[in-house]
């Protein structure tokens, strides 16, 4: 049997290409983000923190970055429909919270801040919510049953962890609330997190390390198939040179 042709529309493709074109006038940070520390890998951090070129993101994933900020806006709604929840995502100017250290060289901005939670309704938390896909919800959810919601985020996911960190210890809150959503926010779980100084402070030399680096610090590993390198932006960089 001859095999029919895939067909696409070709007005979806020209709308997907107009999600990437969106990139291009996007001024690259000048600064380590928060939510890069956490990465296993030194040398990837510095390259980007550097200004090193990448490949643009496929409309796919930047749709998963707005499916993200949407599930966050609508799960912010949600849980301000929760009797005694106070909840506080933006300055009163509309900025966002976060963070500014190493003379402005390592940023951070949170998703918000929430007092009234059922379980500890006198005590503020950094909120952050994250939408999830099947396989990393089935993950949270396993690590969750296995090791006990306060220490999840540490083994679930070693970047939000990171983030959880930085945001409690810079402003002096010792909780954070972790919200995860499945299916555009048809499913919820959640865990708890509490501050460590000493994982905190573990990242904030990290990124003070990568921030000050001339020359990028040694690779991961070796191989170009190591499973982190083999993904990497900026492998062609790395290992083949």
């Amino acid at each position: 049997m001859v095999k029919i042709p895939e067909q696409h529309d070709p007005t979806i493709l020209a709308m997907y290409e107009a999600i990437e074109a969106t990139q291009r006038d996007q001024k690259k940070r000048n600064y380590l983000g928060a939510s890069l520390i956490g990465n296993p890998c030194a040398r990837q951090i510095w390259y980007q923190y550097n200004g090193y070129d990448k490949e643009p993101f496929k409309a796919e994933t930047l749709l998963n970055f707005e499916d993200g900020h949407r599930t966050e806006d609508l799960t912010a709604a949600r849980l301000r429909m929760v009797e005694g929840v106070e909840l506080h995502t933006h300055h009163p100017d509309g900025s966002q919270f976060g963070f500014v250290a190493l003379d402005g060289k390592f940023k951070g901005h949170a998703d918000g801040f929430i007092r009234g939670l059922k379980q500890a309704p006198k005590s503020w938390h950094i909120w952050e919510c994250k939408a999830s896909s099947q396989k990393k919800w089935n993950e949270f959810k396993s690590i969750k049953a296995k090791v006990g919601e306060k220490n999840t985020l540490k083994e679930w996911n070693e970047n939000y962890y990171a983030q959880a960190q930085l945001y409690m210890h810079y402003s002096h809150i010792d909780r954070h609330y972790l919200t995860i959503a499945y299916a555009g926010g048809r499913m919820y779980d959640s865990c708890r997190t509490e501050y460590d100084s000493r994982v905190a402070g573990k990242y904030i030399e990290r990124a003070d390390k990568i921030i000050n680096a001339t020359n990028p610090p040694p690779r991961i590993r070796d191989e170009p198939d190591y499973y982190i390198c083999r993904w990497c932006d900026f492998k062609e960089e790395c290992h083949g040179r």
